[in-house]
């Protein structure tokens, strides 16, 4: 667990530069009321964040102000501590401006900062890898496809999207473990997450993804039965690992 432990490591310093990428990316196309090129920049800062997935609850406050949420906030969105990405998301779909959402962003790159500096000292607990390969796919249900995360995007199949890429890449660095725990498992989850991505692609139209209220209903019921056919078997593997 160790060399799977260093090696989600490397991978969250990787994806935490890439994230930094997009939201500078992010910045110049809001200065410039460039809101199509904002727009995606904001997706792909955002898929680079669900990309980390493992380590959300090692993060602690940083984590909640990159990519927070504004449910149970007094004043929801009007909120001065609704910050971060899904702050972001909001403002671009809400028709705000530069005045507004530049010291948001200047705030999400400071935040991003101090997370890339913390990591080093980030310990993620052996006993997390096993949880996160599920728990992963579960903040799929219930905040992306419930709609309750969504500021305004419609972008749920697109963050799922990278959900599901987070999940491969854990399980990619608990394949041998999991493999000597259960022979033939790990393979069974890889068909299993091909389904369910190929079910999230399909939705898109001439290759762009679609508000998640305008895919058809048959596409939508078939993304949420590759769901509970993952997560079902998502949810065995924590206790393989157990040591009770």
């Amino acid at each position: 667990m160790d060399d799977a432990v260093a090696a989600y490591h490397e991978y969250v310093a990787e994806r935490l530069t890439e994230l930094r990428q997009h939201v500078l990316a992010l910045r110049a196309n809001v200065g410039n009321g460039d809101v199509d090129s904002a727009m995606q920049a904001w997706l792909d800062a955002q898929q680079a964040w669900q990309s980390v997935g493992a380590a959300y609850g090692s993060f602690g406050d940083l984590g909640s102000a990159i990519a927070p949420g504004s449910r149970g906030l007094e004043d929801g969105a009007a909120n001065p501590d609704f910050t971060g990405l899904r702050r972001i998301e909001y403002g671009l779909w809400h028709g705000q401006g530069a005045g507004e959402l530049i010291p948001v962003i200047d705030k999400l790159l400071t935040d991003v900062d101090a997370l890339e500096a913390k990591l080093p000292e980030t310990a993620v607990a052996p006993s997390d890898m096993p949880l996160r390969l599920h728990e992963i796919l579960e903040d799929t249900q219930r905040d992306h496809l419930s709609g309750r995360g969504d500021q305004g995007s419609g972008l749920a199949l697109a963050l799922a999207r990278a959900d599901v890429d987070a999940t491969q890449e854990v399980l990619d660095m608990l394949r041998g473990l999991l493999d000597n725990l259960k022979s033939g498992f790990p393979a069974r989850l890889d068909g299993e997450l091909a389904a369910l991505r190929a079910a999230i692609d399909a939705t898109q139209k001439d290759g762009a993804w679609t508000d998640y209220a305008k895919v058809a209903l048959a596409e939508r019921q078939a993304v949420n039965a590759a769901l509970g056919r993952a997560l079902e078997s998502l949810s065995l593997v924590p206790p393989l690992f157990s040591t009770d």
